[in-house]
């Protein structure tokens, strides 16, 4: 139940996120999910065991000092986001890869 609630805070922050990037820069919503899920990415993989190439310490090192702090859950759900984006992106500008 724990994985479930943090896959959809992680989830829902990008997409507050992303509508807020998207009122901030009178943009298209669509436009900004993409970077906002690689942004998300790049924010999660640090504080992840699954992304230690990413780091200079090793995680074991780390672990010691800062504990286990989400786990693997936000890194898969940002992948999702992204994933998601990408389907949304390309069915809105479908006209446009066909």
């Amino acid at each position: 139940m724990n994985k479930i609630l943090v896959f959809l805070a992680t989830f829902s922050i990008l997409m507050v996120l992303n509508f807020g990037a998207a009122h901030l820069f009178q943009a298209n919503i669509v436009d900004l999910t993409f970077p906002v899920g690689i942004l998300g990415i790049i924010i999660t993989a640090p504080n992840n065991p699954m992304t230690d190439l990413f780091n200079s310490q090793t995680y074991m090192e780390v672990e010691g000092k800062r504990g286990t702090k989400f786990g693997r859950i936000p890194i898969f759900a940002s992948v999702a986001y992204t994933l998601f984006a990408i389907i949304i992106t390309f069915f809105y500008y479908k006209s446009y890869f066909i």
